[in-house]
This record gives C-alpha cells, sequence and structure tokens, in this order.
C-alpha cells in the first residue's frame, strides 16, 4: 500500500494529542517500551505491534495497519469488495430515517453472518493510490471501509447534515493532495470514520478551531453503519439496502 505518512511520526503525533508518554503506552499495550519508541524513531512496526495498539489506543485495529502502510490481515479486511459494491444507498437512507430506526438498522447488519470472502477487486483500483501525505491518510481510511471517491463524498454530506457537499473527483484530489485538507474537512471525514476528530485531525499535524460546527446528530450511528457494513456480501448488503429503505419509510 502507498501514500500514507510515517507510522512513527503519525503515532508521536497522537500521543502528543492524548498526553500519553512512551512508558504509559507501552504497559497498556503489553510491549516493551524498546520497541515502542524504535518505531518512534522510525523502525516500521511489527504486526504483532500494530494489533496491540489498536485496542490500547481505543481505534480499530484495521485503522492500524492502514495508518502504517501495511497491507490489513486477512481477518481485518472487509470480506466484500467487489467493484459493484456500494454502501451509498444504504447510508442515505440512515440518513432520513427516524432516529429510533437506525438501532434495529445496525443490529441487523451485526447479525448477517461472516461468509466466504467474495474478492478483493472494488476499491483497490490504480486511481487509488496516492503519494504521502495526510490527505492519502484520509482517503486510505476511508478505502479500508469499502468507500469509493463518490460514496465518500455522499457520506460526508450526510454526517455534516449538506455543509460538505463535494464531488467525487475533489475527494480523489485530497487523496493526491491538490485538495487541501481543512480542519472543517478533516472534522468531517472524522464523522465518516468513526475517529474522534481531534486524534484525527492530531495525526494531520493540523488544529481544530474551538468554532468549529458540530456534526449531525446522525454521524455516530451513520459510522457505525458503514464500518459494520464492511462484512456483509453483496447479496447480503442488498437485503439490509432493501430493509433501511423499509426503515426510512421509503
Amino acid at each position: 500500500m502507498t501514500g500514507v505518512q510515517e507510522f512513527g511520526v503519525l503515532l508521536a503525533r497522537l500521543m502528543e494529542h492524548r498526553t500519553i508518554d512512551v512508558s504509559v503506552l507501552s504497559t497498556a499495550a503489553g510491549t516493551g517500551t524498546e520497541e515502542l519508541q524504535a518505531v518512534l524513531d522510525g523502525r516500521v512496526p511489527t504486526e504483532g505491534l500494530l494489533r496491540a495498539l489498536g485496542p490500547a489506543l481505543g481505534l480499530h485495529t484495521a485503522d492500524l495497519f492502514v495508518l502504517a502502510g501495511q497491507p490489513v490481515p486477512d481477518d481485518l479486511t472487509p470480506v466484500t469488495r467487489n467493484p459493484h459494491w456500494s454502501v451509498s444507498h444504504v447510508v442515505y437512507n440512515t440518513m432520513v430515517m427516524p432516529a429510533g430506526n437506525r438501532r434495529p438498522l445496525l443490529d441487523a447488519i451485526r447479525a448477517q453472518p461472516l461468509v466466504r470472502r467474495e474478492g478483493k477487486g472494488g476499491v483497490d483500483r490504480p486511481h487509488h493510490q496516492y503519494e504521502p501525505g495526510f490527505g492519502a491518510v484520509l482517503l486510505q481510511l476511508a478505502h479500508s471501509r469499502n468507500l469509493t471517491w463518490l460514496s465518500t463524498a455522499k457520506a460526508l454530506y450526510a454526517v455534516t447534515d449538506g455543509r460538505i457537499y463535494l464531488a467525487a473527483s475533489t475527494i480523489g484530489g485530497v487523496g493526491r493532495g491538490t485538495v487541501e485538507a481543512t480542519p472543517e474537512l478533516v472534522a468531517g471525514f472524522a464523522g465518516v470514520l468513526g475517529i474522534p476528530a481531534g486524534d484525527l485531525a492530531a495525526l494531520g499535524g493540523i488544529r481544530l478551531p474551538d468554532d468549529l460546527p458540530p456534526l449531525h446528530s446522525r454521524a455516530a450511528d451513520v459510522a457505525a453503519v458503514i464500518w459494520e457494513a464492511r462484512h456483509l456480501t453483496t447479496a447480503q448488503l442488498d437485503a439490509v439496502e432493501q430493509l433501511s429503505r423499509h426503515l426510512a419509510g421509503r
């Protein structure tokens, strides 16, 4: 995988934001301080360390692999990544349905059984490869959730209550570094990814202003739907889409 910044730099920024030192984090992760310090100094992290850091930091373990620019292990990747898979319709239905109907939708998604992987096409496309930079980090995190440029744009619209309304090509520009990752855009991505905005901004060395507009109240549910839907097959996603349409009264 290409297009991410050095993991030690990202981790150091996050630790500084959270005011966590090496000894505290190494204890929480159950690893040695020497190994963690070596990663902060530029050594490539091992799979074992990344798996330990996820729970210690309260982040999705798969996201740690993405941040490290390493392939996400099979047990942490989406089951379905075929070219026709899109969660956009489910996101839209989640956006417009009554708040009380979002929990039943999430329960239904989580109840779907895990089945054999369908393939690894999907978002692994040539134009989804980026040069190193924070915009690339944002897009790789989105792609790990099976979000394409277009579905990322739609999800940003949903979690920001329409304040962020971008073309798919603009989303691609964020990944390529030709479109600035502004504080408001980073906060929007945080809502889509289900990562605390302060954490995500810290990874990019970005300061969030105090007067940044809040995300829509549905943002957490939209992010949860996107994350949980990663394991659905195309057939399962079709069924969930029909349910979401029903729960949205459409």
